[in-house]
This record gives C-alpha cells, sequence and structure tokens, in this order.
C-alpha cells in the first residue's frame, strides 16, 4: 500500500530588540517598554512580509507566463518492453525558442522555431528512466521531466508479487437479531459486537517461480452486551507455504499449519488457558495441512481446487476430537460480462465418539456487479450435513440443510482501504430439535491492506 502523506511547511520568523535598560526622566515603565517594543517588533514583522510579498509576486507571475508559454510534452508511450528506442518529445512556444537541451546535452532545432519535434534515442536501464528537458524562450524558460519505464520480466514478475511483507487488517462492527440461533416461536436476542483480524505474511523468493510464505492469522472479537460475554472468540493461525508458479497446475502450493481457538471463559473456571490471553479458555486446537493450486486459463477466467487434512483436538472432550479430510473446488468466469464464482465443498469427518462422524456438501454461487464506484455482490450458500451413522438413541440420522443469502456493497476508497456493507439472511432446518432457526445480520467492515 502506498500512502501520500500530506507536508505542511511553516516559516518562522525571528526578530531581536535591543533594551536599553538605563532609566531617566521620561522613561517608560518596564510593562509600558514591553508593549512598546512589542508593538515596535509587530510593525517590523508586518513591513518585512509586505516586502517580501511584493518581491515575490513578480516572480510568480513571471514563472507562471514562462509555464503557460511553454508546453513540453512526450509522444512516446511511459511504459515499454525494449530497452533500445527513440524518445519523441514535442515542445510548443509563444515566443521563439532559444534553447533546447534534455539531460545537458543541447539539441538542434529550426532557428526562430516556436513548435518542435525531438527524437532522443536512448538505451533504458530496467525500470525508471527520466529525462530533464530544459527550454528557453525569448519571453521566459521551463524544465520537465518526462519518465520511461523499461519493464523487464523480472520487474514484472516483482510487480504481480507486491512487497515481501504484507498486513491486511479487517475492522467489523456486525448486529445480529438472534444471538442464540434459537426457533422462530422462541424469544429471540439482538446482540451488537466488534471485531478486529490481522493477516500478516513475509514472502522468501527462493527462485524465480518459487517462494516460501510466512502467514500468521490474529481474529478477537468483543459483545457489547455483557449477556453475550462468553461468545466471545479469539483465534490464531501460523502456517509456512511453499509456492511454486510455473507448475502444470498453476500456482500450486503445499501448506503447514496449526491453530487454537479460545472462548470468553464466564465465569471463570478452572479450564486450561489460552496461550494468548488469560481471561478466555482454550477451546480447540487443529493441525492443518493443506495442497492447493489455482490456474489462470484466460484473462478474467480461472479454476482452483484445495485439499485440507485436519486433526482436531477439542479441550476436555475426546468424542468431539478426530479428523476431517475437505475437497474445494472453485470456478471465475466473466458471464455475460459479469464476474461469477461457482465454489463446491466435499467434507469428512471421523471423530472419535461411535455417532459423531459426519458427511458434508456445500455449493457457492456469487456475482459481483460493478456500480461505479462500488461493487455490488450477491451470493447464494447451501450446505447439508449427514451423521454417517445413526445414533440409536435419535429417531434415524441426522440431517442439517442451511442456506444463506448475502447483498454486499464494497467502496474502494483508495488503493489500500476498502469499505464494505453486508446484509444477510441465514436459514438453517434440521430434524433435530433445537437446530433449525433463521437469522439476519448486518456487518460494516474497513479492510487496510498495508
Amino acid at each position: 500500500m502506498t500512502k501520500t502523506p500530506q507536508t505542511s511547511y511553516y516559516a518562522y520568523v525571528s526578530v531581536a530588540v535591543s533594551v536599553n535598560h538605563r532609566h531617566h526622566p521620561g522613561a517608560f515603565l518596564p510593562m509600558d517598554k514591553w508593549f512598546k517594543n512589542t508593538k515596535t517588533a509587530g510593525s517590523m514583522i508586518t513591513l518585512m512580509l509586505l516586502l517580501s510579498l511584493f518581491m515575490l509576486i513578480p516572480q510568480l507571475a513571471v514563472s507562471a507566463t514562462a509555464e503557460a508559454e511553454i508546453l513540453i510534452f512526450s509522444l512516446s508511450t511511459e511504459k515499454v518492453k525494449e530497452q533500445k528506442g527513440v524518445l519523441k518529445i514535442q515542445i510548443s512556444t509563444f515566443s521563439p525558442i532559444q534553447k533546447v537541451t534534455v539531460d545537458g546535452k543541447p539539441q538542434k532545432f529550426p532557428k526562430a522555431a516556436s513548435l518542435v519535434w525531438l527524437k532522443i534515442p536512448y538505451l533504458l536501464k530496467p525500470g525508471k528512466n527520466f529525462f530533464e528537458v530544459y527550454v528557453k524562450t525569448q519571453l521566459g524558460e521551463a524544465k520537465k521531466t518526462i519518465r520511461t519505464i523499461y519493464e523487464t520480466a523480472e520487474l514484472l514478475r516483482k510487480s504481480k508479487l507486491g512487497d515481501p511483507f504484507q498486513l491486511i487488517s479487517i475492522l467489523g462492527n456486525t448486529t445480529s437479531d438472534n444471538i442464540n440461533k434459537v426457533d422462530d416461536n422462541e424469544t429471540k436476542s439482538k446482540a451488537f459486537s466488534s471485531s478486529i483480524l490481522f493477516v500478516p505474511s513475509y514472502r522468501f523468493d527462493i527462485f524465480d517461480d518459487s517462494s516460501i510464505f510466512l502467514r500468521g492469522v490474529l481474529m478477537a472479537d468483543q459483545h457489547h452486551n455483557g449477556e453475550f460475554e462468553s461468545k466471545e472468540v479469539l483465534f490464531k493461525q501460523a502456517s509456512i507455504e511453499w509456492e511454486e508458479r510455473a507448475s502444470w497446475a498453476g500456482d500450486f502450493t503445499l501448506s503447514l499449519g496449526t491453530n487454537e481457538a479460545g472462548t470468553r471463559d464466564v465465569p471463570e473456571s478452572t479450564s486450561p488457558r489460552d496461550s494468548l490471553s488469560k481471561k478466555h479458555k482454550r477451546a480447540t486446537r487443529d493441525n492443518v495441512y493443506t495442497i492447493k493450486a489455482k490456474q489462470e486459463l484466460e484473462k478474467g477466467t480461472t479454476w482452483d481446487w484445495q485439499i485440507d487434512h485436519k486433526k482436531k483436538s477439542v479441550e476436555g472432550s475426546n468424542d468431539d476430537s478426530g479428523v476431517s479430510t475437505t475437497l474445494t473446488a472453485g470456478y471465475v468466469t466473466p458471464l455475460f460480462g459479469v464476474k461469477t464464482t461457482f465454489g463446491g465443498t466435499l467434507e469428512d469427518t471421523n471423530l472419535n465418539g461411535s455417532y459423531k462422524d459426519t458427511k458434508a456438501f456445500k455449493s457457492k454461487l456469487k456475482v459481483d456487479y460493478p456500480i461505479p464506484p462500488v461493487t455490488l455482490g450477491v451470493q447464494y450458500d447451501f450446505s447439508q450435513t449427514e451423521d454417517k451413522v445413526a445414533d440409536p438413541s435419535l429417531d434415524g440420522k441426522t440431517k442439517t440443510r442451511n442456506r444463506a443469502l448475502s447483498l454486499s456493497f464494497n467502496y474502494p476508497a483508495a488503493a489500500w482501504c476498502i469499505f464494505g456493507l453486508t446484509q444477510k439472511q441465514e436459514r438453517q432446518s434440521s430434524n433435530l430439535a433445537g437446530k433449525t432457526y433463521t437469522l439476519n445480520t448486518t456487518q460494516l467492515q474497513v479492510i487496510l491492506i498495508y
């Protein structure tokens, strides 16, 4: 992210006044003398500022006249892919041109001309190259710096990858009309919460198309109603990734990560503490192994797939601990000129409990439609989770279906700052009592990219 700081310049003027402290008849009292000297100093400052202003105005006028009288601009493209070439410059003036230099070297032009075209041969260095053009006429002079960028394959690669370090920060506020996810015929509770998410990463380039990433995630939320304090979550994750960008599958990545989640302990118990906050009790610890790939088929069209194998450990519950394997695939294409995303997930979970194993299917459809200066997003999610083995104490296998419809608006205030507003309705139905509900949430986010 590149920020443009605003800088203020202040000019300080100091005036020294020497005062004769000897008293004689008719002398001022000390306070009167100070007041008189202060008035004198103020008058001197005012006079000096006026004189400076009168001296500066003609110079500004001459400078403005020269800038308006002389026009210098490049006829060549700013970005080039060849090291050797010719820079084409046009100079237009209202009075005859007397002198032209490029990087201090005099240039030939027709005598008394007021319109000149120059062709400057160059041999560029990779990256930014600057040409200083100076023009003098009968009425004034002007300078201009022309920039030419030589885009080598190495520079394009580095530009695509970006800086080695990146930090994404997401600040959010969320309102919910059914925080406890109760059935429609029960009393619902509204809640308001704030959250913060940090996602730092650092890239080590091993070869031209191979890098190692160190990534982290830190997320925390806070409920502003003390009644729901126990629902606050603290999540941490660290991972190391190896990415190969020239594989047969496109951008191919192997990842090894670990994460820990803690929940706010209210009232405080003797449960094991979270590793980062003593106010939270440890909830889960997972080790995650990931293989993923992403390939660009054509401009605007990509497909990706990902396999995650997770070893899950739930604090205090061996039955809910175990392993899960997830296969995810996605396809993005400009369908009828509108960015459209299709996604699907298959998940197989095997826990230690006798009747805890489940299989799940998830699908996603998202459409992003630009309405400058914002982007409108509409997303529909569907998921179904079913027990593999029926619990004898229940009437058949447990099956749960979840549907969610989201409407979002994203406004990129700057390249490093994005505002987002999302309205989401989630509906869940299940043949298990207490698992059917409707939930509406409104979320406002600010995304900062460094």
